[in-house]
């Protein structure tokens, strides 16, 4: 307790020390607070500001900031100039190029994005580029990363700074250094490292809401190859394999050894019959239908895809959007307002 008391007297002793300097801050700040007042609410500068001389000056800058905004707007949308002095422009005043629910792209966003685009494909002297398709395809790309910023504050998704560091440090590790990135994007993007940073933080934004979002199984399975235009008794021959092996995996026998010993899938046997997670859309649709079904750490009744029998044990099931990541932003635009003034 004497320690406590003694931290509180320090403490008090401290705050009196410094409570007149707050005191001289707070009379100083009244004090030019009066002042500012007096001149505004002063008759002559009243006048002033009555005057006709005052009006005529404020209502001809009006006219030509609404002229100013006329005549870019003509170039920008009519034809998509990009001279240095529409460019200062669009910097300044956010001419919208699209509209995305709650958002808008900018004139200044589309023409940052599509220069460095534009400088990879003529550095990299390609042959028979569209750059209006490609010009179409940046408006809608960047359409998409605002509709995923958007999803991201939904879902609570977010990149932390640790991680684009990490990120960053990786790349630039790997492939010689901050000298020989910087040259690289110089060079053949006409980028930055900060300009790279934000292109990354985008799609580390992506991957996040792809990983954490749509759902994904992890499977084992063991296979019975049989062709897809196979005569019934070969088909049947199969099949009756893929029920000997499920009858000796429900009689006690352990999947994973069945998969090593049976499974004609060579690439997942010696893994006891394991596969990379996947979404929707991405196996063949029987394959994929049936192991979203089983439940985990259960096994279905076989199923038959082009490439035979199969019976599937799900290990995992992670995510809750049962959607490939492209479907489900396929939806998210056909919800969304979208609007192009840039064609």
């Amino acid at each position: 307790m004497k320690i406590v008391n003694l931290v509180r007297e320090k403490v008090g002793i401290f705050f009196k020390k410094i409570s007149p300097f707050f005191v001289k801050i707070k009379t100083l700040f009244i004090s030019m607070g009066r002042k500012i007042k007096s001149v505004f609410n002063s008759a002559g500068f009243k006048k002033i500001l009555s005057s006709k001389w005052t009006k005529g000056i404020c209502f001809t800058l009006l006219v030509l900031f609404a002229l100013s905004q006329v005549l870019f707007g003509i170039l920008i949308y009519g034809f998509k100039s990009e001279d240095k002095v529409t460019r200062t422009v669009a910097k300044i005043i956010p001419f919208p190029i699209a509209i995305v629910n709650q958002d808008f792209i900018s004139y200044d966003d589309y023409l940052h994005e599509k220069d460095y685009i534009h400088h990879f494909y003529e550095t990299t002297q390609q042959d028979k580029v569209d750059f209006s398709e490609i010009d179409k395809q940046i408006t809608d790309q960047l359409i998409e990363d605002r509709l995923i910023g958007f999803q991201g504050l939904i879902h609570h998704e977010h990149v932390k700074k640790t991680e684009i560091d990490l990120t960053m440090k990786d790349i630039v590790d790997q492939n010689g250094g901050d000298e020989k990135v910087s040259k690289v994007l110089n060079d053949l993007y006409g980028l930055n490292l900060k300009q790279f940073r934000s292109l990354v933080k985008s799609q580390m934004l992506r991957d996040k809401l792809d990983q954490d979002l749509i759902a994904r199984v992890t499977v084992s399975h063991i296979l019975v190859r049989v062709d897809k235009t196979a005569p019934d008794d070969q088909v049947a021959a199969a099949k009756a394999k893929i029920d000997g092996y499920l009858a000796e995996i429900k009689g006690g026998a352990d999947f994973a050894e069945e998969a090593k010993k049976y499974s004609e899938d060579t690439g997942s046997a010696e893994q006891g019959g394991q596969l990379e997670p996947f979404a929707t859309g991405e196996m063949v649709t029987e394959f994929s239908s049936a192991a979203f079904k089983t439940k985990v750490g259960e096994i279905s009744d076989p199923v038959r895809t082009d490439f035979g029998w199969h019976i599937i044990k799900v290990e995992a099931k992670t995510g809750k959007i049962e959607k490939s990541f492209s479907d489900w932003l396929d939806g998210i635009k056909k919800k969304s307002l979208i609007i192009k003034f840039l064609k």
